[in-house]
């Protein structure tokens, strides 16, 4: 009989098949495919209602940023300031009596009275009105009304006052203070204006300036 060979033993040394990698997890399902963008939300639609409200701020805005008046200026009225001023202030009262820290009759004569000028624009032209009254130093000599066009076919209306700022002397210019705004229509086109002086002219015409702004106009006597 043939001898029997001994089935051999397993060799140990063999490299088992790999198991799962334990270590190495399987990624989340939510790694696997990025998720589909949400659609865009549609517009929302403007209602018939905000459509004009935004329409009248834009009418509003083009009124109080285009018409700021300034009762002194060259362009006073012209629609070029973008500032608007405060309302209306009623506290002013335009005093002739002498009745204020100086109560002597402080303006030269031929200053007194009315005059009148006008300013060409865009708009068409505005007019100004220049009343100076007899009064001391810091009583309310001055007054000047202001009219003239807006945008869109719009007006204003501004009457301001202002007070004398120092007695002049012989030969100087008539020294106004600050104007204030005492009506405005509408509020946000007057705005108060700067320190001027008066000058009488040769011709006999009157001049408003603001010092040191190269700015001013010329008046003519109307009464």
């Amino acid at each position: 009989p043939q001898p029997r060979h001994p089935q051999p033993y397993p060799s140990y040394n063999q490299t088992p098949h790999p198991g799962p990698a334990y270590n190495t997890p399987l990624p989340p399902a939510y790694f696997t495919q990025a998720p589909a963008p949400a659609p865009a939300p549609a517009p929302a639609r403007r209602s018939a209602g905000a459509t004009v409200a935004l329409v009248a701020v834009a009418i509003a805005v083009a009124i109080g940023a285009g018409g700021s008046v300034y009762a002194f200026m060259n362009n006073e009225g012209r629609g070029t300031h973008t500032n608007p001023g405060p309302s209306a202030s009623g506290d002013d009262n335009v005093n002739g009596n002498g009745s204020g820290p100086d109560d002597e009759s402080a303006v030269p004569a031929d200053y007194l009275g009315t005059w009148t000028g006008s300013i060409p624009g865009d708009q068409g032209g505005s007019s100004r009105k220049l009343v100076i009254r007899q009064g001391g130093v810091g009583d309310q000599v001055l007054s000047l009304t202001a009219e003239g066009p807006l945008a869109l076919g719009a007006t204003y209306h501004c009457e301001f006052t202002a007070p004398l700022a120092a007695r002049p002397g012989e030969g100087e210019p008539v020294r106004i203070g600050p104007s204030t705004v005492s009506v405005g229509r509408p509020a946000a086109s007057c705005s108060p204006g700067k320190p001027t002086e008066l000058t009488l002219l040769p011709d006999g015409t009157l001049r408003r300036a603001a010092p040191g702004s190269g700015e001013s106009l010329i008046y003519t006597r109307s009464d």
